[in-house]
């Protein structure tokens, strides 16, 4: 069963029709669901082969699913599910094996990257659409993988001027020995810094959408004050450790390759 934003929940429950149709949309995304799953691992062999990482195995994995108005930027209750599971996955110790260190820095980047992935998704442009996936090495030896898919629909007749869209978010953590034994650093700078070209790229994609007749100005009015609080929030921690300009610095100097934030 999807999660509904309060929003969602109450036009399924004052309108039939309305119910009917979020029920069909949600209906959609799941019988996608194995299909999406499968990609997302091929994403990650991909991104492992890339990054020379034999050793990778898998701590947790899983998936939630989020339908809500285009307007509403509020991915808690899934950030919340997948950073329970990457605190679950590290709580879980093997006595042979040194766990990986994971500090508050770096699960406010993993809930960063959530954001990231989930609101690309969301959009059909192509200046945001490729984004929906990401590899984040979080701290030596561990590694998130994030990858999300929507599908939407409008009516105005029952929905207003406002698309409705159901996100999809599988989430995968891992961990490789040898990169744990190697011990170098995890620069949380660099993974704020990439979360956050990666945020201000989403907020430049609503003028587009606007223009598109995908959002109306209302809704671009909210979702870029939304972006700003969340940019904000991760050039304050940036600003915080005296990083940003040497890590926007690295990033110039070594782009993304492809869709990761390694």
């Amino acid at each position: 069963m999807a999660c509904r934003s309060g929003l969602v929940e109450r036009s399924a429950c004052r309108i039939v029709t309305a119910k009917e149709k979020i029920d069909r949309l949600e209906a959609s995304i799941q019988s996608q669901s194995d299909q999406l799953k499968m990609a997302f691992h091929q994403k990650i062999d991909a991104q492992l082969a890339s990054e020379n990482i034999t050793d990778a195995r898998e701590l947790t994995c899983g998936s939630h699913v989020k339908t809500e108005y285009a307007s509403e930027f509020d991915l808690a209750k899934i950030t919340i599910v997948v950073t329970s599971a990457l605190k679950g996955a590290m709580a879980v110790k093997d006595p042979q094996v040194e766990s990986p260190a994971i500090d508050q820095r770096a699960i406010a980047a993993c809930t960063d990257a959530v954001n990231c992935v989930a609101e690309a998704a969301k959009s059909s442009l192509q200046s945001s659409a490729s984004l929906s996936f990401s590899m984040t090495r979080l701290s030596p030896g561990l590694y998130a993988f994030l990858s999300a898919s929507s599908v939407n629909i409008k009516d105005e007749n029952v929905f207003g001027d406002e698309a409705v869209t159901t996100t999809a978010i599988f989430y995968r953590f891992m961990q490789s020995i040898n990169d744990l034994k190697n011990k170098a650093e995890a620069g949380g700078a660099m993974i704020d810094a990439r979360n956050l070209l990666t945020m201000k790229t989403l907020q430049a994609a609503l003028t587009e959408q606007l223009a598109e007749h995908m959002i109306n100005i209302d809704t671009w009015t909210r979702k870029s004050a939304a972006y700003s609080a969340a940019i904000k929030a991760i050039e304050d921690r940036l600003h915080a450790h005296g990083a940003q300009r040497s890590a926007f610095n690295a990033i110039l100097q070594h782009p993304i390759k492809g869709n990761d934030f390694y």
